[in-house]
């Protein structure tokens, strides 16, 4: 499955990572992706860089992670910035649990805010880590999910935060064109 730019980033922030590189690129670039045949040579290898009349872009073959988390081209990193049940919220209570949907937002001062969705689903006195009740934010106390935003700053300190609590199942949603935060199932 091919992923447009904008999906990789999205995807990618779900699972609270940041990435170095040229982030912007990675998922566009021809057989960036595991699986991309774009040249209609189904799998013969033409050397890196060539191809049957062109030449190939891309970052070269993914290098497996130790860690198990997320392969990556040679030269890339990432750094896992949210973990559910690790990571604490300003308030002191854990990340929460089923990061979905993200997107990123210019912040003052140089920090980049990720609004994270929590996909979680049902009665909050049943979920391990629901979006806790933040005092104003909170539309059904009983609803186990929301948002969280999480604050990176250059120096690579983070903070998270409560955007919104008491929801269900926050999956679809995004940024919109006006520069502002959509959530919904």
């Amino acid at each position: 499955m091919a992923l447009n730019r904008r999906e990789f980033t999205q995807r990618s922030a779900v699972a609270g990572l940041a990435l170095t590189g040229a982030v912007g690129v990675l998922a566009t670039a021809p057989e960036a992706l595991a699986g991309d045949d774009h040249d209609g040579d189904h799998g013969q290898d033409d050397g890196p860089g060539r191809g049957p009349g062109r030449d190939r872009l891309g970052y070269g073959p993914l290098v497996a992670d130790p860690d198990g988390l997320l392969a990556l081209p040679e030269g890339f990193t990432y750094r896992v910035i949210t973990r559910t049940g690790v990571t604490r919220l300003e308030s002191g209570e854990f990340t929460p649990a089923k990061h979905d949907g993200t997107a990123a937002f210019a912040g003052p001062r140089g920090t980049t805010y990720l609004v994270n969705n929590h996909e979680i689903k049902g009665d909050r006195a049943k979920a391990e880590f629901p979006v806790p009740l933040a005092e104003g934010l909170v539309y059904d106390p009983k609803a186990a999910g929301g948002c969280t935003v999480v604050e990176v700053h250059r120096d690579g300190t983070v903070a998270e935060w409560v955007g919104i609590a008491g929801t269900s199942t926050n999956c679809a949603g995004g940024r919109t064109d006006w520069g502002t935060w959509l959530t919904c199932e």
